[in-house]
């Protein structure tokens, strides 16, 4: 891949208002890159990567849900996203494609999701303090798991079940997004609700799948807060102009280096980051009333003054994935 394609595809991706997938995994990745600046981590992050900067890299698990195994893994995409146009060569779609390929229906799915799509998230119901293995919504290869197998890879060390990385370089870029989503609240907690809008215990009361929320994308915000049909998960996953990778500052790094570096082994880090952003989670959900499920969906109202508090949870998780980005590559890439 030529560096003028990608300085200029890099260029675009400023101007996005995608998910927690552009503009949200760009900052946590130019987080990191900024903690790692000069570094031998940063330079083997680099041989690793080849010609992908880490913001670019932050993207790759998301461009490859464009790989469609009905259409024999064609890349049915191309073009549609601004962030994923420097992935978008022969030999990096060959890459994407073949990742797909060995993690499309090699897990036990959860609903009807592919099983490269079941990494990115978990739902523990909110009313768990830590992330368990076992728990409600949580999967050998849910968010905690894809990341743990990475790190193990990554590491050297056996591994065994979903996902299959094929190497060191699949599992950096699979990891460098994991990072973000786990830091996401509304990927880690969901809220499980009754047919009249009640929350509800699985873990207590047993699971009914009706009562899954699949962390916010079953509640739609009601129309006089929001656009109608606005997904409440959809309104995490987006990050405000002061957010964006353009503004991580030398004052935002100093933020991020006051992150403490967890103990023991780094396979292990993941639940650890998932029990906090399990914490960032219940403030999310505080204050918000829900319908009665309608179909399979129910309507949710928004408190006053939930923009800030919601804006600030985004800066602190943010910084967090970013600072904790760069303590996983400097654990394992030294």
């Amino acid at each position: 891949m030529h560096r003028l394609l990608i300085t200029a595809a890099l260029a675009l991706m400023s101007t996005l208002a995608q998910a927690w997938g552009a503009d949200a995994h760009q900052t946590v990745a130019t987080v990191a890159a900024g903690l790692l600046k000069g570094s031998t981590t940063e330079a083997r992050v680099r041989e690793l990567l080849d010609d992908i900067p880490l913001p670019l890299a932050a993207v790759w698990a998301d461009c490859a849900k464009g790989i469609a195994p009905r259409r024999d893994f064609e890349y049915a995409t191309a073009g549609q996203y601004p962030e994923c146009l420097p992935l978008e060569t022969p030999e990096l779609i060959a890459e994407m494609a073949d990742y797909v390929r060995r993690n499309d229906r090699q897990c036990t799915l959860y609903g009807e999701e592919p099983c490269h799509k079941q990494t990115h998230y978990t739902d523990v119901t909110l009313q768990r303090s830590h992330y368990r293995p076992g728990l409600t919504g949580t999967r050998p290869d849910d968010v905690v798991g894809a990341l743990r197998q990475a790190i193990r890879v990554l590491q050297r060390r056996p591994t065994s079940g979903p996902p299959d990385y094929r190497g060191p370089r699949e599992a950096l870029l699979v990891l460098v997004h994991l990072v973000g989503d786990v830091h996401q609240p509304l990927h880690v907690g969901s809220v499980y609700l009754g047919a009249g809008g009640e929350r509800l215990d699985p873990d207590q009361q047993g699971f009914d799948p009706a009562s899954n929320t699949i962390g916010g994308n079953s509640l739609y915000i009601a129309a006089a807060t929001a656009t109608p049909a606005a997904k409440l998960h959809g309104l995490w996953d987006a990050v405000p102009e002061s957010l964006r990778p353009a503004h991580v500052d030398t004052a935002w790094l100093a933020e991020a280096r006051q992150v403490p570096v967890d103990a023991g082994d780094p396979a292990d880090w993941p639940a650890l980051w998932a029990t906090q952003a399990l914490s960032a989670a219940g403030p999310a959900f505080d204050g918000l009333v829900f319908s009665p499920r309608q179909a399979s969906r129910w309507t949710v109202a928004l408190p006053g003054g939930y923009d800030a508090r919601m804006d600030a949870i985004k800066r602190q998780q943010l910084t967090i994935a970013g600072a904790r980005l760069a303590q996983v590559l400097r654990a394992l890439l030294r």
